[in-house]
């Protein structure tokens, strides 16, 4: 059973772990003990636990993080700075055809639990010219990628991604750094990535594979906006 098909077995019983969940969280419960609680009630597997953990949140948590979101046209003329593993991951996921979640703060999440690493496989090439496309259709000033410098290779996948910044016409740089968020975190440029320790005290963000799965509507992506 793949992700997709797993989800649509269990969507009952995740919907009412979705909303006692919230509950919970409203309630100032602590994520790791609410998850745990609710998924041992609704007999959930880890991918439910990871759902529960990576998409669900309170509601002043959920809107804190909306309201710090770019839009489109903000980032027009905009200088931006791209969590290079994290955009790549997604996008990679979205490919693959692996279960995407449009969650409760309006991020597009995989829930592939891959931290920390990236498999670059034969579409890295394609992902990366769609990333950069992407921010050249939204008519961004520059963009600086960041990368995790100790993910193996890295090193290729920054010069692979310097390359392509300069066909397609995108000023910016392309930098590794041992702790990526926290140099998202220091930057004061839009962030774009999903990654909720960086949304939380990201100034302004924008989630770009989010913006490119959503303009497609894939199968394989389940909304929670009208859980």
């Amino acid at each position: 059973m793949d992700d997709v098909q797993w989800i649509k077995s269990v969507w009952d019983r995740l919907i009412m772990a979705i909303e006692d969940m919230r509950y919970l969280l409203d309630r100032g419960y602590k994520r790791e003990s609410a998850v745990n609680f609710v998924a041992s009630r609704y007999l959930l597997d880890r991918m439910g636990r990871s759902i529960l953990y990576r998409c669900v949140y309170s509601s002043e948590d959920a809107k804190r993080i909306k309201e710090k979101a770019a839009s489109p046209d903000e980032l027009k003329g905009s200088r931006v700075v791209v969590d290079g593993f994290n955009v790549l991951n997604t996008l990679q996921s979205f490919m693959n055809g692996k279960l995407l979640v449009l969650c409760d703060d309006g991020i597009v999440r995989d829930i592939s639990e891959v931290h920390g690493e990236f498999r670059p496989t034969s579409m890295t090439e394609e992902l990366i010219r769609l990333a950069v496309k992407t921010l050249k259709e939204l008519e961004v000033a520059d963009a600086s990628f960041y990368y995790e410098s100790q993910i193996s290779k890295s090193g290729e996948i920054s010069a692979l991604t310097r390359r392509i910044l300069q066909e397609e016409g995108v000023n910016g740089l392309v930098e590794t750094e041992k702790c990526v968020d926290s140099a998202l975190i220091r930057d004061k440029r839009i962030v774009i990535t999903s990654d909720s320790v960086v949304l939380h005290r990201a100034d302004k963000f924008f989630d770009l594979a989010g913006y490119i799965i959503l303009r497609e509507k894939p199968s394989n992506l389940v909304s929670l906006r009208n859980v």
